[in-house]
């Protein structure tokens, strides 16, 4: 079975501070013969929409920047395929992204985060003040433990679609990275097995912990990364206060039985969702 394992850490602007958390997390990964690591969102530095000032854009870097440069040093120093989520600039533009990484320390897949809210997670600014709408779809990719992995970015997980996407492309297991704050808890867990039995497929939720140094004050991140098989079933669940990693073993057969079981895309009738689709007036 392969193994995937979910690690957690508190934020810091410097980016070498987040590496060496990386650092720490990937060697007790590597001790546990884990296969599939990933990270929580915006791993690369703390998170930036509570305020709106223009400086916390120097956080953020291109593709071939020093922390993705240090995290591919790392997936390639333990083998580990690695979903590594950064702050990335490309040009004039900025999003919320994650790299996909093989155990050679290459890019396997890019993700861009699709659903960028307009409320405001912190009293400071929105992230739509920050980031652009991802414009790489959903990409899954197939790897040698014989599980399809595609990625979404925390908010993208509140709506069904992106998750829809992403299985609908082939994804046997999903990477969520997450930050989220206590308000969100009641329905943290809730949404992510959801996730996972509608589209019958493992998810693998990494989550931002504590308060970021350099960050917003006051404002604890509730960690608790979460690994759920496609039944709902929560495999692994981490600590609410602390860095840490957890790690479980993924049932392929379990996978197979549950999608036969259920059929649920055999049952889907595209031609009736139009509406999900259409453009709405929002709701207020």
């Amino acid at each position: 079975m392969p193994r995937v394992a979910v690690a957690q850490f508190t934020g810091s602007v410097n980016w070498e501070e987040n590496i060496a958390a990386l650092r720490r997390l990937a060697a007790r990964a590597a001790d546990a013969k884990v296969d599939l690591l990933g990270f929580h969102e915006l791993a690369s530095t703390i998170y930036p929409p509570f305020k709106e000032d223009p400086a916390l854009f120097d956080l953020a870097e291109p593709e071939d920047g020093p922390s993705v440069g240090a995290a591919r040093a790392i997936a390639r120093e333990h083998g580990l395929h690695m979903v590594y989520p950064f702050f990335e600039k490309d040009g004039t533009h900025y999003y919320n992204s994650a790299l996909f990484l093989g155990p050679r320390g290459e890019t396997l897949s890019k993700y861009r985060k699709a659903t960028i809210p307009v409320s405001r997670l912190l009293p400071g600014a929105s992230e739509s003040w920050f980031f652009r709408p991802g414009d790489l779809g959903f990409p899954v990719v197939d790897t040698p433990f014989g599980l399809r992995v595609g990625i979404i970015i925390c908010y993208d997980r509140n709506l069904p679609e992106p998750a829809r996407c992403a299985a609908l492309n082939g994804a046997d297991l999903l990477f969520v990275p997450v930050t989220t704050i206590a308000v969100t808890r009641p329905w943290w867990e809730l949404l992510l097995r959801a996730r996972a039995v509608e589209n019958v497929m493992f998810v693998a939720a990494p989550g931002r912990v504590g308060e970021d140094r350099g960050g917003a004050p006051g404002a604890p991140y509730i960690g608790e990364s979460l690994i759920i098989d496609p039944r709902g079933e929560v495999l692994a669940h981490a600590s609410a206060t602390d860095e840490d990693l957890v790690c479980a073993d993924l049932d392929l057969e379990l996978l197979a039985r549950q999608r036969e079981r259920w059929r649920f895309f055999d049952a889907r009738q595209p031609g009736a969702y139009a509406p999900i689709v259409a453009p709405v007036r929002a709701r207020r």
